[in-house]
């Protein structure tokens, strides 16, 4: 079976969890199939590197610039081209009657252009779609706003306008918000008519199934499936278990919504009690964040930012974790660090937030703490530091985790029924 995988960006540039799936999905599926992955490339001008082919980690990788006109684009058409880029459609468009893959796996379209789906229906060729975050729905995909609030609904899209504003670094364009609608409208109408030519959606939380579901989306094409995770990524972390150490680590995105400044926080209400929490993530997409939490971790020894680490060396990070924190303060969908914590016999204390809640029972492999509330996440620390026989209990209680082969025949067969249902 020939596969195309659609990604908006893609390793080693990108190492966020969509990444990292897709990447690991690719692997095994080449061992059995011819697999393709299609991602956008920040790293290509457009002018003199249009697109770059290459074979990465045993994946082949069509990469194509982000933007393939002669001069950079505008504010009207950089919100155009976040979904519908006619040049980077033409070209897979192309590519679809030149490779000709027997199914589509989509797994984020942002930057590409969703009128790829066309393209495949036209040509008889399935789709498959993962939902990794809420990016059909709302246009940054998170459902945050500007004031670090969770989006809970809009005025016909009029907030939509102070979003846009705020991301494109003018806030001037505030004022301007309802003469955007038509704008958010034209999206909303343009994706919903794209996606009703996927064949199957896949929602790795029934959380975010839920969301889409209230959207509209009919029920029989949304299957909830977990993602499935590289274990052999984790040997280094994975074996017994020695007793509590106070040692705390997050691993993720060093972004706002991330909730990484309410953990500093925290650990300086915990105070030097000699539990030591070390954070790992790149510096580089936010640096005025960065710098913040820095600014708040000084004077504490016990805070420590490790910066950027491999997907491949995360094993050695969870080797050295008691427990893992996820402070997040928007609705996550499924974070791969708490599969990758629970693969490795590590609990996860995180906010009893949207997907988390079910990713994170309460006393089931973990603990939940009050989204945004430093105080109440300090009360957990010092609950777990006190009560040093609670981490064997929770590692007795950790949910199973499924691995990337058992996971990818499982979407096989859904492969397989898309294509004799189309």
């Amino acid at each position: 079976m020939r596969i195309l995988l659609l990604v908006h960006q893609y390793l080693p540039e990108h190492r966020a969890g969509t990444e990292v799936y897709t990447h690991s999905l690719a692997r095994d599926l080449a061992a059995r199939h011819e697999v393709l992955v299609y991602c956008h490339d920040s790293r290509l001008d457009g002018t003199h590197t249009r697109y770059q082919e290459e074979v990465y980690d045993g994946v082949h990788v069509r990469r194509v610039a982000a933007w393939l006109g002669d001069a950079h684009p505008g504010a009207l058409l950089t919100f155009r081209n976040d979904y519908r880029n006619p040049e980077i459609e033409s070209d897979c468009a192309h590519l679809l009657d030149t490779w000709r893959p027997d199914i589509v796996h989509v797994q984020h379209l942002k930057q590409l252009s969703a009128g790829i789906l066309q393209h495949c229906a036209a040509r008889g060729i399935p789709v498959v779609m993962t939902l990794h975050d809420y990016w059909a729905l709302c246009p940054n995909g998170q459902f945050v706003r500007p004031n670090r609030r969770i989006c809970q609904g809009t005025l016909a899209r009029l907030e939509c306008g102070w979003c846009a504003a705020d991301r494109l670094g003018q806030p001037l364009l505030a004022a301007a918000a309802p003469a955007m609608l038509p704008l958010f409208w034209a999206r909303d109408r343009y994706l919903r008519r794209q996606l009703a030519h996927v064949a199957r959606f896949v929602a790795p939380s029934e959380f975010l199934r839920g969301r889409y579901l209230s959207a509209g989306y009919l029920d029989e094409r949304i299957l909830q499936l977990e993602n499935g995770l590289d274990l052999g990524r984790l040997s280094a972390a994975r074996g017994p278990r020695g007793p509590y150490r106070g040692q705390y680590a997050y691993i993720g995105s060093l972004a706002w919504q991330k909730g990484v400044h309410v953990l500093v926080q925290a650990f300086r209400r915990l105070g030097d009690v000699g539990a030591r929490l070390r954070i790992w993530g790149s510096p580089r997409a936010f640096p005025a964040y960065v710098e913040q939490l820095r600014r708040d971790s000084a004077g504490c020894p016990w805070i420590s930012l490790e910066g950027e680490i491999d997907s491949e060396r995360v094993g050695e990070a969870l080797a050295w974790a008691d427990y893992m924190i996820v402070p997040s303060l928007w609705w996550e969908n499924s974070p791969v660090t708490i599969r990758e914590a629970y693969a490795a016999g590590v609990p996860v204390i995180a906010s009893a937030l949207g997907a988390l809640l079910e990713k994170v029972p309460q006393d089931v492999g973990g603990l939940l703490f009050e989204p945004a509330s430093a105080e109440s996440l300090c009360a957990i620390l010092q609950r777990t530091h006190s009560d040093t026989q609670l981490l064997q209990r929770l590692r007795a209680s950790l949910p199973p985790v499924q691995g990337i082969d058992a996971h990818a025949r499982i979407l096989e067969e859904v492969y397989e029924r898309v294509r004799v249902e189309r």
